[in-house]
């Protein structure tokens, strides 16, 4: 009873945070401030949920430990993901997906980028934090892990619902980085890496395609088609093999700290 009462408490808090990340932009079209104002309500947001409903210390607890190297991870992390986003776009071109006629002004560039950084890298952490912190403190609680991947695979091809719908290009897409995201988590204990590719892609994409469609360069001809949908998942794909060989050797229970793992932090009351 008592498990299930606590699974109950989780299902809550997961229900909230994912309300309000991806209901309030489809109720209130928010321009950049209110969105920063937003973005920080889901901080505040998860750090209320981690304290007062599932009594943890807070939004750390969720796959955010500032232990030695998470820096590093993250870096890592952006690099491997702006690495495999720039090669699929590199292909795309030579392929004949687009041309590219020259580049934008010098302002535009740097006010897109500079609003890029800040809004993909908060966007990247909330996402990591909700679908795979949140789940990964969970299921270590509860000597579940050998779960993760799947659980966190299937609620962030569900979580994708709410913006590309349920095609069955984007429900793979969205399963295979799910599932490369999840394996770093296993293998660093932490979402640092995991939010760093996703930053890294996302970057990659505004650089492309900015807010508007327009990114950084001057597109022309731009067509679409299966075959441009195929490569880009094959492409997406290379993530799997990559993030393997960088982490195979990793032995995360020499880096594991009292607050990393989720066993070590104060077991959810019964409110």
């Amino acid at each position: 009873m008592k498990n299930k009462i606590s699974l109950l408490l989780w299902i809550i808090g997961f229900i909230l945070l994912n309300l309000y990340f991806n209901g309030i932009p489809k109720l209130i079209q928010l321009d950049v401030l209110p969105w920063l104002g937003y973005a920080g309500g889901f901080f505040l947001l998860a750090f209320l949920v981690a304290r007062y409903l599932l009594r943890l210390k807070g939004v750390n607890s969720f796959g955010l430990p500032m232990q030695k190297g998470w820096m590093r991870d993250l870096g890592i992390g952006f690099l491997v993901g702006s690495t495999v986003w720039a090669l699929k776009y590199l292909i795309y071109y030579s392929l004949g997906k687009f041309d590219v006629t020259g580049l934008m002004d010098t302002g535009f560039i740097v006010g897109m980028l500079a609003q890029a950084l800040l809004g993909m890298l908060l966007v990247s952490a909330i996402n990591d934090i909700m679908i795979r912190g949140y789940w990964f403190a969970y299921l270590k609680k509860e000597n579940l892990l050998k779960w993760f991947m799947l659980v966190t695979t299937v609620l962030y091809v569900a979580d994708d619902f709410w913006n590309e719908g349920f095609g069955w290009q984007n429900m793979l897409f969205s399963a295979i980085l799910g599932l490369a995201l999840a394996y770093t988590v296993l293998k660093t204990n932490a979402i640092w890496m995991a939010i760093g590719i996703h930053f890294g892609s996302n970057m990659l994409y505004r650089v492309m395609a900015g807010f508007d469609g327009r990114g950084i360069f001057k597109l022309e001809n731009v067509t679409g088609g299966a075959m441009y949908e195929y490569v880009g998942l094959t492409i997406t794909a290379l993530l799997l093999p990559l993030v393997y060989l960088l982490l195979r050797n990793r032995n995360v229970t020499a880096r594991a700290t009292a607050q990393t793992i989720a066993t070590e932090l104060p077991e959810t009351k019964l409110i």
